[in-house]
């Protein structure tokens, strides 16, 4: 599903997710005893608004998405992260480091050139819209579906992001965030981001699911500045 097509099926435009209440194993907690939890589920369409969830293992989370109206995006991610992680040490996975290096470079400056084309802060989902759909006949869309941010300048609402960004292409599933590591303060997410705080897609994780562009505040889920690859769906 397109991006316009996305918010023209949920009737959203640009949103942020604030989280509220924290559930761990189903049972109430609170945001320190999520953080400590190995998976952690926050975004749009899930059972409650406002609310993030926390697994002690990867069976209850499996069990619970499969209920869930996300269970794809969850299968897809988890399959990916199990392939990602075979890779680690292997010279497939140095090579895809050097060249997912190479990638993510020229997308930054692409993406930079866009903002001063159009006028847009790269903080902001007007931006992020712009960067994912057609630019005309022959342009494909540059880049879908996050960006994260250093700076979270302002976490009113909507918050404001800012400082050094990073993106997490969906075509690119990030073993390591370079320099970027453990510095991600916001994200600025379309469809799915899957957050590791290891390199190759190991460690704590967070799902983030989005239904149009949405803005999360790290801190929310005891996630901020600890970042270390990604994959993006």
């Amino acid at each position: 599903m397109s991006i316009q097509q996305s918010l023209e099926h949920t009737g959203r435009t640009f949103e942020t997710i604030r989280i509220r209440r924290y559930l761990v194993n189903g049972k109430a907690s609170t945001k320190n005893e999520l953080a400590a939890q190995p998976f952690i589920v926050a975004g749009a369409d899930l059972p409650e608004e406002g609310t993030a969830y926390g697994f002690a293992n990867e069976e209850s989370l499996c069990r619970w998405a499969a209920g869930s109206r996300h269970a794809d995006r969850f299968a897809r991610a988890i399959g990916t992260m199990k392939l990602g992680q075979q890779l680690e040490g292997t010279a497939i996975g140095e090579r895809a480091v050097r060249r997912t290096e190479a990638s993510i470079k020229r997308l930054t400056a692409d993406l930079e050139e866009l903002s001063k084309e159009t006028g847009l802060a790269i903080g902001t989902p007007e931006f992020l819209v712009e960067a994912s759909i057609h630019r005309s006949a022959i342009e494909a869309p540059l880049f879908d579906p996050t960006l994260l941010f250093d700076k979270v300048v302002d976490p009113g609402l909507p918050p404001v992001f800012g400082g050094a960004f990073f993106p997490v292409a969906a075509s690119i599933p990030i073993p390591t965030f370079f320099g970027f590591n453990d510095k991600a303060s916001g994200a600025l997410v379309i469809g799915l981001c899957t957050l590791f705080d290891k390199t190759f897609f190991r460690g704590q994780t967070a799902f983030l699911f989005a239904t149009g562009p949405i803005r999360f505040v790290l801190s929310d889920i005891a996630f901020d500045n600890r970042a270390a690859s990604g994959i993006a769906t």
